[in-house]
């Protein structure tokens, strides 16, 4: 018989999510998008997540966090249309055939980031992969290009580019 402590496993997916969190508020830091994706003096970067409610009570403890003159704002997306007010788009790893919603946000300029192993491949921007206790950044700047998103340099410096 398995026995598996499910306080555990919630208690470390929390733990992964928090810091996956954090880093994206980073990212949002250090990445400029075209200026016609703040329309009317907009005041917030808005990031949205595709994924279950697990990232997304990890995630609302950067909600209204300072990003720059704006600040950050979290959105809970269930449907491809809610994409317009996005800025930055978390897929979780269980959200599969994804390639659409990557295509539509390119034509947003629409920062992806992802957990899944194939996100890179399949156009996605940045993975966040979790290997030896830690999250390491991986960045498709060919991605980036096409939604129009810079990223500073001083990410990927930190950063494993992909060329796919």
């Amino acid at each position: 018989m398995i026995s598996i402590n499910l306080k555990t496993v919630v208690a470390d997916s929390v733990e992964e999510y928090t810091a996956k969190s954090i880093l994206a508020l980073n990212l949002a830091r250090f990445s400029e998008w075209p200026l016609e994706t703040f329309k009317e003096n907009k005041t917030s970067v808005d990031l949205c997540i595709w994924g279950d409610s697990t990232i997304v009570n990890a995630f609302s403890m950067i909600d209204k966090k300072p990003v720059g003159n704006k600040s950050l704002s979290l959105r809970k997306l269930s449907d491809v249309t809610q994409l317009e007010n996005c800025h930055l788009l978390y897929i979780g790893e269980e959200k599969r055939n994804i390639a659409g919603l990557i295509e539509e946000s390119y034509k947003r300029h629409i920062l992806t980031i992802g957990e899944n192993e194939d996100f890179l491949s399949n156009g996605g921007a940045v993975y966040l992969e979790v290997a030896d206790s830690k999250i390491n950044l991986h960045v498709n700047v060919s991605a980036m290009e096409k939604a129009g998103v810079r990223i500073s340099s001083r990410v990927l410096k930190l950063a494993t580019i992909f060329n796919p």
